[in-house]
């Protein structure tokens, strides 16, 4: 341990931390400068199955995340990682499944641990709230921690209907870190920034709900000094950089994503958080209120790591939006170049918007250099993704995509396939004011730009959005339940997150005025027309074999 042991938590704000006088966890060698302490914690960390009808492909890098400060703080930690020990496609429905996941909790629950960690995505609430109601009745003692996408949507309700403890919001590496602080010197979580809890009388029993205020958002300069991901602990050697991502998995994506002999090696990062957009159908707050990347060479050099270190060709980048800023991103080719690994063969991929690939190419020629991609691709950029969503002015303007129009839609994906071969581009249909109109407009761009789509979704009423409330204001939630337009109660709300599949992977909260099978048939139809990529049902999806979309769409990374 180092000479003055500080928590992680205790050290961010501090000036020798921003000077970075504070060792932290980046490569697995990093790690081994933190001994556990006598008086540490015994974590578990467990990874929920997400996507089970595609190869295991994601890291859990949020975890990663956690896992390196809980290490640092002096904990010792072990995983369970249910989503890559199943290996291949599955599905939840098969009567085995309960099962093999209960064997897989006992033999992790065997080990007594002092505290669990969970959390996930919202689509993964049915699946969390059965391993959180084991865990608990197997260790009623030992306190439940809840993270993620799903803690930041909705920490009371969470708390209400899950069997946790505490719900951490937001940026989860300093909160997890004082939330362990306080489980081991047996206090309350009283003034613990971004923490939802129960509030207990003198006899210990559960009174109201206590959500602390948030926790402040981490600068980009602070970022720049946390640890990164700790990926040893996960299975990436013969699970996750096998089964490819991003641009390794646009040929096979559709069709469960299916690793190929010999193929590249890939894995994924995070170089920035938040998003500067507030498109009324989008959750990003869970990753903090503010949008920053990380310095680029920090960026570079945790890419270095995983090519030397993993052998890995292919670098998803899983940002909500990665290319923002046309400075931030000239300035992080330039670190590519002069680390080698363009020439290394070494390539990316991330995301973007239409608007700003338009501004800049603009701005490019005025400057007389390379656009985004242009430079991006002499650094290796392969891929880049867009939440078009729409080619409609009245939709864009309704779902609030600023800056996006139909004109910069044309310039970005027609640029982008010039200069990258292809464009991975995501649409959405049924949103308020959605007509036949309206989606005959977003087939007509597409025609015009000599474009086949990725994907077609449905808009669906996330936790945490304004189309959630929305959703409630119109009696979507309950509509989606039992067929009856309606208020829908906490009973309701849970039976809708307990249904939701992949993301907008079927009609739940169709927000226009056309019915079901008129938007249903109207998708279809566009998709058809089209000949998008999502051509075909995922095998194992609701247990249904593989067979032609009629009433669905699904994607993975």
């Amino acid at each position: 341990m180092p000479d003055t042991f500080q928590r992680l938590y205790e050290v961010i704000d501090t000036p020798r931390f921003a000077q970075g006088g504070v060792p932290r966890i980046t490569t697995r060698k990093s790690a081994e400068d933190f001994a556990p302490r006598d008086e540490g914690l015994d974590v578990l960390l467990i990874n929920t199955p997400v996507r089970e009808w595609s190869y295991p492909n994601v890291l859990p890098i949020g975890q990663g995340y956690v896992a390196a400060g809980a290490i640092m703080d002096g904990h010792r930690l072990t995983r369970l990682d249910l989503n890559a020990d199943r290996r291949v496609p599955i599905s939840t429905l098969d009567p085995g499944y309960d099962a093999w996941l209960f064997a897989r909790l006992d033999e992790a629950l065997a080990g007594e641990p002092d505290v669990i960690g969970i959390g996930g995505i919202i689509t993964q609430y049915a699946q969390i709230k059965k391993i959180c109601a084991y865990c608990k009745d197997k260790l009623p003692d030992v306190p439940i921690v809840l993270g993620g996408g799903v803690a930041s949507a909705m920490p009371d309700f969470m708390l209400k209907h899950l069997p946790v403890d505490y719900v951490s919001q937001h940026e989860g590496e300093l909160t997890f870190s004082e939330i362990l602080h306080r489980i081991e010197m047996g206090a309350s979580m009283q003034g613990v920034a971004g923490v939802t809890y129960y509030e207990t009388d003198s006899r210990g029993e559960k009174t109201e709900i206590r959500r602390n205020p948030p926790r402040r958002t981490m600068t980009a300069e602070q970022l720049g000094h946390m640890p990164w991901p700790l990926r040893h602990l996960w299975d990436i050697e013969n699970t996750y950089r096998v089964n490819p991502v991003g641009h390794l998995n646009q040929g096979r994506k559709w069709n469960q994503g299916a690793p190929e002999s010999g193929g590249k090696f890939s894995a994924e990062m995070i170089a920035s958080r938040g998003c500067p957009y507030t498109c009324e159908y989008c959750f990003s707050d869970y990753l903090g209120t503010a949008y920053r990347s990380r310095p680029p060479a920090d960026v570079v050099r945790e890419m270095e790591y995983l090519h030397y270190e993993y052998g890995v060709e292919y670098i998803e980048v899983l940002d909500d939006l990665m290319l923002t800023s046309y400075k931030w991103a000239l300035e992080f080719y330039a670190e590519l170049h002069k680390s080698g690994l363009p020439k290394r063969g070494v390539e990316w991929g991330g995301t973007c918007r239409t608007n700003i690939l338009a501004n800049d190419i603009v701005r490019a020629a005025r400057e007389g250099r390379g656009n985004m991609l242009e430079l991006g691709h002499d650094a290796g950029l392969r891929r880049v993704a867009y939440g078009v969503e729409t080619g409609s002015p009245t939709i864009l303007k309704v779902i609030d995509k600023s800056g996006q129009t139909p004109a910069t839609i044309k310039t970005a994906v027609q640029e982008t396939v010039r200069v990258l071969g292809y464009a991975s581009c995501s649409f959405m249909f049924g949103s308020p004011g959605e007509t036949a109109e309206t989606i005959r407009e977003t087939v007509d761009l597409c025609i015009d730009m000599d474009y086949r789509p990725e994907v077609f979704f449905f808009t669906t009423a996330y936790p945490g959005t304004v189309f959630w409330q929305l959703a409630l204001d119109k009696g979507l939630i309950r509509k989606s339940v039992d067929g009856i337009v309606g208020p829908a109660d906490d009973s309701i709300i849970e039976r809708y997150l307990m249904g939701l599949g992949e993301q907008g992977d079927a009609v739940r909260t169709n927000f226009s005025d056309m019915p079901d099978d008129v938007l249903l048939e109207l998708t279809n139809q566009a998709a058809q027309d089209l000949n998008s990529h999502n051509s075909h049902r995922h095998p194992y999806q609701d247990g249904a074999p593989n067979s032609i979309v009629r009433d669905a769409t699904h994607a993975t990374i």
